[in-house]
């Protein structure tokens, strides 16, 4: 079976001066949300036709950020 690994960068925005726990709950709350699409993602594949999509395993070193070549959204 042929493998494609995608990787999407995720931009989370603030507005104003976040306290320190509200910037603790963010990375909970930015996870729950990923882990909860990431669930609709496979489930529409599977309904697709293709139910063996399975999750890469996680990147602790951030080596796959450090390679992207997105570049950062401007405005005019």
């Amino acid at each position: 079976m042929r493998t494609i690994t995608c990787h999407f960068p995720i931009t989370v925005r603030i507005t104003g001066t976040p306290s320190p726990a509200a910037l603790e709950r963010l990375g909970e709350v930015v996870e729950e949300a990923l882990a909860r699409r990431l669930r609709l993602a496979r489930a529409r594949l599977a309904t697709a036709g293709y139910p063996d999509i399975v999750p890469a395993p996680a990147d602790p070193a951030g080596t796959a950020a450090a390679s992207s070549t997105a570049r950062p959204e401007t405005r005019p």
